[in-house]
C-alpha cells in the first residue's frame, strides 16, 4: 500500500454532486474539504486479495459470535434492555436479513490485516465508497483502471435477493428508507440524507418502491399496532439509518416486539450484537490468537505492559477513545458524548508506515459477501470525525 499524489479534478465538486454525493466540503483536520483527491492509496492485486479474505473470514467469526451469544443468552454484557432480548433472539433464530455493514481494519502494509470494529448496523462513507470514488477513478486513470469495489451492483442484487427469496414481494412494493433529520437544531443531517437517497437508488433498481422519510416522522397507530409514516401510510418493510441502541432508549422501544408481525427492519435487531464493541471481547474469547484479531478485554489489566485503546461500547467516530502507551501514559484521546455504557480495552493495532498519516481501511459487507473498500485518514492516532476520504486503485489495472 503506498500513498501517492494525484491532481485533482478542475470540476470535482461538480462531478460529486452529479453521483449524488454532496457534504465533500465537510471540515476535516486543518479545515480542509472531507473529500481528498489530492492523493490516493495505491493497492498490489496480492493485498486486496488478502483484505478480501479477511473481510469474509470476519464476517463469518461475526456470525458464530451472534449464535454463540444468543445461545448464551449473553445479552447483558452488550447493554440490551431485557425487554428486547426475545426480540434479537427472533431475529436471528428467524434469519431476518442484511444488507451492508463495514469493518474497520488495520493494515501493516505487510499484509497483516487486523479488526478495530464493525459497523454493523448504520454504517456511512456509503456513496463515496461506491459512486465517488468509482466515478474518480474512471476519470483520472481510465476505463481500464480498478479498485476494489462492487458496491453498487451488490446492493442492487441484494435488495433484489431480499425482496425475492427473502420477503417474497412482488415488484414495486413499498421500502421506506428513514434517516435522523436533525441533531435538534433543525438542520438537515446531508450526509444521512444522502446515504439514505442513495440506498434507496440502488433498492428501486433492486425491485422496490421507495419511500424517503424521517425517523422523526414515525409514529405508532395504538389501534392497529402498526407503525406508520407521517402520511399515516403502514410501514410493512424500512430500511433505518438510525442506531438501534437509540430506538432501544426511546418512548416506542415497548412496541418494537409488538411490531415485529407488521413491521420488518433493515438492519435487523440481531445487528444490536455486532455494532456494539462488547463484540471485540467476544471474539476474543472465541477465537483466541486469530491472525485478524486484536486481543481485547473488558478490564486493562491483561494488556499491562502493551501499547492499547480503550474504546466506549456504543462510541461513534473516534469519539471518546482514548490511547496509551506500553507503559500506560496517555497518547492521545478525543472528546465526546459516550462512555457511560462502558469500555473496551483493545491492543493497539499496527498501520502502515505513511508518513504523517494513520489509514484506517473501511472493508465493506454485503449480504455475506465482501464487496469494496474505503480509506480514511488522519494526523494522529485516532479516525474521528474529522478524518479525510482519499480514494484508491489497484496498481496494474484491470485483472
Amino acid at each position: 500500500m503506498r500513498r501517492v499524489e494525484s491532481v485533482p479534478r478542475a470540476d470535482w465538486r461538480r462531478r460529486c454532486d452529479e453521483v449524488g454525493f454532496t457534504f465533500y466540503d465537510l471540515p476535516s483536520e486543518g479545515g480542509r474539504p472531507y473529500w481528498n483527491e489530492s492523493a490516493a492509496y495505491s493497492f498490489t492485486l496480492g493485498e486486496i486479495e488478502v483484505i478480501e479474505a479477511a473481510t469474509k473470514a470476519l464476517f463469518d467469526l461475526c456470525m458464530d459470535a451472534v449464535e454463540h451469544v444468543v445461545r448464551r443468552r449473553r445479552y447483558a454484557e452488550f447493554g440490551i434492555p431485557p425487554s428486547l432480548h426475545e426480540l434479537v433472539r427472533q431475529s436471528w433464530d428467524e434469519d431476518d436479513p442484511t444488507v451492508y455493514g463495514r469493518f474497520d481494519l488495520a493494515y501493516d502494509g505487510d499484509l497483516t490485516v487486523k479488526l478495530l470494529e464493525f459497523n454493523a448496523d448504520t454504517p456511512t462513507s456509503l456513496v463515496e465508497s461506491a459512486a465517488a470514488q468509482w466515478q474518480w477513478l474512471t476519470e483520472v486513470h481510465g476505463e481500464q483502471a480498478d479498485q476494489f469495489n462492487g458496491l453498487h451492483e451488490q446492493l442492487i442484487e441484494q435488495w433484489e435477493h431480499i425482496r425475492t427469496a427473502r420477503w417474497g414481494v412482488a415488484p414495486g412494493s413499498r421500502l421506506h428508507l428513514a434517516s435522523l433529520h436533525d441533531s435538534g437544531d433543525g438542520e438537515l443531517i446531508v450526509e444521512d440524507a444522502d446515504t439514505v437517497a442513495y440506498m434507496a437508488e440502488t433498492a428501486a433498481a433492486g425491485g422496490f418502491e421507495p419511500k424517503l422519510i424521517f425517523m422523526e416522522d414515525v409514529q405508532w397507530d395504538v389501534d392497529r399496532l402498526r407503525f406508520l409514516d407521517g402520511d399515516g401510510e403502514p410501514i410493512d418493510r424500512i430500511f433505518k439509518l438510525y442506531p438501534w441502541e437509540w430506538m432501544a432508549r426511546e418512548q416506542f422501544a415497548a412496541f418494537l416486539p409488538t411490531s415485529r408481525s407488521g413491521t420488518a427492519w433493515v438492519e435487523p435487531a440481531w445487528k444490536l450484537l455486532l455494532s456494539n464493541k462488547q463484540l471485540l471481547v467476544v471474539l476474543w474469547e472465541l477465537f483466541p490468537g486469530h491472525r485478524n484479531l486484536l486481543p481485547a478485554f473488558t478490564t486493562r489489566e491483561p494488556l499491562a505492559g502493551r501499547p492499547y485503546v480503550s474504546k466506549p461500547r456504543l462510541g461513534r467516530e473516534g469519539a471518546n477513545v482514548t490511547v496509551f502507551e506500553a507503559d500506560g501514559s496517555v497518547a492521545a484521546v478525543a472528546s465526546g458524548p459516550y462512555g457511560e455504557e462502558g469500555f473496551v480495552f483493545q491492543e493497539r493495532a499496527r498501520f502502515a508506515p505513511i508518513p504523517g498519516k494513520t489509514a484506517v481501511i473501511g472493508s465493506w459487507i454485503v449480504g455475506d459477501s465482501p464487496a469494496g473498500i474505503d480509506l480514511r485518514e488522519t494526523s494522529g492516532p485516532v479516525t474521528g470525525d474529522l478524518a479525510e476520504f482519499v480514494p484508491h486503485f489497484i496498481e496494474g489495472g484491470r485483472a
